[in-house]
C-alpha cells in the first residue's frame, strides 16, 4: 500500500486507468445498498466487492457502466436526504423504512 491511498483509490486507479476488472465501491454505492437493505451492519470494502465480483463477469467496462449508474443514481436520487419517488429503484426494489 502507499500511504494515503486507500482501496476505493486503488480500485479506480486499477479500473479506469489500467483497465483491470475490480469492482470500484465508494460512498455512494454504500449509500444506495445501504438505503435499500443491502448491506449487513459493518461490512467492509472487501466485503461489499466481493459480493458484486462474485456475482458479475469479470469485465471492465461492465464494472464500469454499474459504478457510474451507482454514481448518477446517488447523485440523482439518492442524495443525503433521499429522493425516493421517481427512483427507478423505487418499483423493483422498494426502499427500506429507514427513509
Amino acid at each position: 500500500m502507499v500511504k494515503g491511498v486507500g482501496p476505493e483509490t486503488a480500485d479506480s486507479i486499477l479500473l479506469y486507468a489500467a483497465e483491470k476488472p475490480i469492482f470500484v465501491i465508494d460512498a455512494y454505492t454504500r449509500r444506495v445498498l445501504s438505503r435499500h437493505g443491502m448491506l449487513s451492519d459493518g461490512a467492509s470494502y472487501g466485503d461489499i466487492q466481493d459480493l458484486f465480483m462474485r456475482s458479475l463477469p469479470l469485465d471492465v467496462s461492465l464494472y464500469k457502466e454499474y459504478h457510474a449508474l451507482f454514481v448518477r443514481l446517488a447523485k440523482t436520487f439518492c442524495k443525503t436526504k433521499p429522493l425516493c419517488t421517481g427512483c427507478p429503484l423505487e418499483q423493483e426494489w422498494p426502499p427500506s423504512s429507514g427513509k
